[in-house]
């Protein structure tokens, strides 16, 4: 339940003509806590080969005119791969495979090995992403809530 209490004609105008930018002002600090939380909960459940995925997970916070958009992901190539897997059909450039086979099979030339096999298998989906949004939506709702509230009972939001 919320709660407002306007006392004075002078106090209803001011909080009137302040509400909007206020709200858009607590709108935008819960937008970034929430792709904060995301972006860590994902950094957690990224999986780790060199590290480098999981440290290319960045966030950002726009607005666009009457919208506020929050993002959360990774600019890598093979990011979108990962996260969502791929079907088998298409030969996946060996040059990118090279550095992973010299690590993981002691033998960068296995890389065209590695490659066939993804060819004719394709690539199981490792999601990060996901899963931390969706582990993160109940906290996401109490942190817009908070805000709000704390706008209505007439603190900082």
């Amino acid at each position: 339940m919320i709660r407002i209490t306007i006392r004075g004609a002078h106090e209803t105008a001011k909080l009137l003509g302040d509400l909007p930018q206020r709200l858009r002002i607590a709108l935008l600090k819960a937008m970034r806590d929430s792709v904060v939380m995301i972006q860590s909960l994902a950094k957690e459940k990224a999986p780790v080969f060199r590290g480098l995925l999981r440290v290319s997970i960045v966030q950002k916070v726009a607005e666009q005119e009457d919208r506020i958009l929050g993002e959360v992901g990774s600019g890598l190539p093979y990011a979108r791969v990962v996260e969502f897997g791929r079907t088998s059909g298409w030969f996946p450039p060996v040059k990118e495979l090279r550095l992973w086979a010299r690590r993981k099979l002691g033998d960068e030339r296995k890389a065209f090995v590695v490659g066939r096999a993804i060819k004719r298998r394709g690539f199981r989906a490792q999601p990060y992403l996901a899963p931390a949004a969706e582990e993160a939506s109940p906290r996401v709702f109490l942190i817009f809530s908070q805000r709000l509230n704390a706008l209505l009972q007439g603190g900082e939001a």
